[in-house]
């Protein structure tokens, strides 16, 4: 018999398990006559036995998945079934096939854990994520909120200037001495209101390119620096 002799009828005994477990021993086999190589074929199929064995095996190891047959002592592995006519001791090959789906086992066992953790912890992963990245946001727009601030006080201003002088020219024809100071007051805001427009032109124009500038500056460093950092690791 050689090893496509062996594993033809190892498949052929496994088809009544699940499709997983079969293709999980088939894989774990071949790879074991992998690693052996083509000259220690022979070698390899002595030491497993017959194919009807390794599959006696496999299904019982299935069926009875959580007991433990052996264990590691000073003379090597000892597998009770030693003790059991009907059964034969575990070879080399068959205690890593275990050992394997133990080890898989586990790792799918992992793996759920720590989805179950993310589920729990997301809200404040979120929560953390979502009240920094409302910081930049609230950051990089706040030029523009001032300068839309300044544009609306200037706004206001010459409103204002225009209804007190408006004001203050119907109330020159019954107190005159009182409505020439509303006008003055009304000029003085119309005053303002042309500062606050010079010092908006500026504000566009001058102080908000150039805070963009800087904040869209320290944003690459951050970013290039984040880069190297991960081509250096």
């Amino acid at each position: 018999m050689n090893r496509v002799q062996f594993m033809e009828q190892l498949k052929r005994l496994l088809s009544d398990i699940s499709e997983e477990e079969r293709q999980e021993a088939l894989d774990y086999y071949e790879s074991y006559f992998d690693d052996a190589g083509e000259d220690q074929e022979a070698e390899v199929i002595r030491e497993l036995g017959s194919p009807g064995k390794v599959a006696a095996i496999i299904k019982e190891d299935l069926k009875n998945s959580s007991q433990n047959y052996g264990e590691f002592t000073e003379t090597g592995f000892q597998d009770e079934r030693v003790e059991d006519e009907r059964q034969m001791p575990q070879s080399r090959a068959e205690r890593g096939y275990h050992a394997e789906r133990k080890g898989g086992k586990a790792s799918k066992a992992s793996v759920i854990l720590v989805l179950i953790l993310l589920v729990f912890v997301s809200p404040f992963i979120k929560g953390a994520v979502g009240g920094v990245l409302g910081f930049i946001v609230s950051l990089a727009l706040l030029p523009f909120l001032i300068v839309f601030g300044i544009g609306a006080a200037v706004v206001g201003l010459f409103i204002a200037a225009v209804a007190v002088v408006g004001a203050g020219i119907g109330t020159c024809f019954s107190a005159p001495p009182f409505g020439v100071l509303i006008v003055g007051l009304g000029l003085i805001l119309f005053a303002l209101a042309l500062v606050g427009l010079v010092f908006l032109k500026w504000a566009a124009t001058r102080a908000l390119p150039a805070v963009l500038r800087k904040f869209t500056d320290f944003c690459c460093r951050i970013v290039n620096r984040g880069v190297k950092e991960g081509e250096r690791a």
